[in-house]
């Protein structure tokens, strides 16, 4: 864990913190509250990455920010964002070389795009323990048939 460089300056602060911090050129951003993160995606936007300086999801016309690779080329727009006052991720990607997946993309990976739900309410919570229980019933029957099989 490492504390903001820039206290107070939400998400885009600690993507600025995390890049400063890392010791990687590439740094893989995701929300704390995104239960369902699917490695396969995750391997593909990887992949993707060195011809980029941002390589973010577009799900439904929504930017995922906080799903995102993030170069350390980010380090100075991002400063100069912070110190504008600027704290929108998005206003990033027009200062840099991003690569915006598509839905069309993301849906061989993730075809019920649940990397991306995340996890805000109560509500929230009761789905994320359905979908488990659900996850959990369908891997039982899979084992089931394969010793059948």
């Amino acid at each position: 864990m490492v504390v903001d460089i820039y206290p107070g300056k939400g998400s885009l602060g600690g993507i600025y913190t995390g890049l400063v911090s890392a010791n990687t050129f590439y740094s893989l951003v995701v929300a704390c509250d995104m239960p369902f993160l699917n490695r396969a995606l995750l391997r593909y936007l990887v992949g993707l990455a060195p011809d980029f300086d941002v390589v973010v999801p577009n799900v439904n016309g929504w930017i995922e920010p906080l799903h995102a690779i993030y170069s350390k080329n980010c380090l100075t727009p991002i400063e100069k964002l912070l110190h504008q006052g600027k704290l929108g991720v998005r206003q990033l990607f027009d200062l840099v070389n991003t690569r915006y997946v598509c839905e069309d993309e993301i849906i061989k990976f993730d075809p019920e795009r649940l990397s991306f739900f995340n996890i805000n309410t109560k509500d929230d919570l009761e789905k994320a323990k359905t979908l488990i229980r659900h996850r959990e019933t369908l891997k039982q029957l899979e084992e089931i048939n394969s010793i059948s099989d």
